[in-house]
This record gives structure tokens, C-alpha cells and sequence, in this order.
């Protein structure tokens, strides 16, 4: 079976709506068991549901945080797809925030799933939201 854009298309929905639901379910259910992500490109490759599991742990630390990602557009060519969104978190209770401009690329393997996922990002894709204090997350 080959995987089509349509596929890709509705991957990428469910993927946004995990985030969106903080659905972590729903996320290692998108990832192949063997999957590969970095986020960003140059940093650690998270393996497997383990690391993917990890890597939603570490952006969910803390009971007071907030994800939204506000997706602004979708690409789907055969099995792989990019998605241009806003990851916005927010710890009301600090008054703090962090707009996050990502490009995330990702291909999916013969069953459907996400096989690597890459994450495109620097510190001019990082916007303050008005009002806000910026949060810098400890990425150590």
C-alpha cells in the first residue's frame, strides 16, 4: 500500500488536533514504533514512541502550560508532507508566553504513519506575545 497526500493531509490534521487536545495518545498513535524525530534539525533525534513520549513530556512539563498550534498551511506530496504553523505556549499564571514559528517536514512509511518527523526552527522563528512576558523554556 502506498501512502497517498490525502493520507499525509489527514496525519498532519490529527497531528494538530493532539497538540491542540493535549492528546498524547493521539500523538505516539501517529508515529511509527521505529519513528525518528528531531525538534529542531541539529538537536537530539527523539527514537521511537519512547522519545516521543519524551519529547511530549518535556513540552508538557509543568501543570500551568498551555500548546496551541495554529496551523498556516499544509503541504502533501506523495508520502511526505510540511506543515507551517505557530506553536503557542502559554503559563497564564506568570503572565509569560512564546510564539514558536516552525516548518516541520515529515514522511510517512508505507502503514500510514510517521516514520521521521523534522522540526525547522531558530531564534527568529521566537515572538513575545503582546501583554506577555517571554518564556524561555529550559532546554538543558
Amino acid at each position: 500500500m502506498s501512502t497517498t497526500p490525502e493520507k499525509v493531509r489527514e496525519v498532519i490534521g490529527h497531528y494538530i488536533e493532539a497538540w491542540n487536545t493535549n492528546n498524547k495518545a493521539l500523538l505516539l498513535s501517529l508515529f511509527a514504533e521505529d519513528a525518528q524525530w528531531t525538534d529542531p534539525v541539529g538537536g537530539p533525534t527523539f527514537v521511537g514512541h519512547e522519545g516521543v513520549a519524551g519529547f511530549w513530556d518535556f513540552a508538557h512539563q509543568g501543570n500551568d502550560r498551555e500548546l496551541e498550534a495554529e496551523p498556516r498551511q499544509i503541504i502533501a506530496c506523495a508520502n511526505e508532507g510540511i506543515l507551517h504553523f505557530t506553536m503557542k505556549v502559554r503559563i497564564p499564571a506568570e503572565n509569560k508566553g512564546l510564539d514558536l514559528q516552525v516548518t516541520d517536514h515529515f514522511v510517512l512509511n508505507e502503514d500510514g504513519l510517521i516514520a521521521t518527523a523534522r522540526a525547522f526552527w531558530d531564534e527568529a522563528c521566537v515572538n513575545c506575545p503582546e501583554g506577555m512576558e517571554l518564556f524561555v523554556p529550559d532546554i538543558t
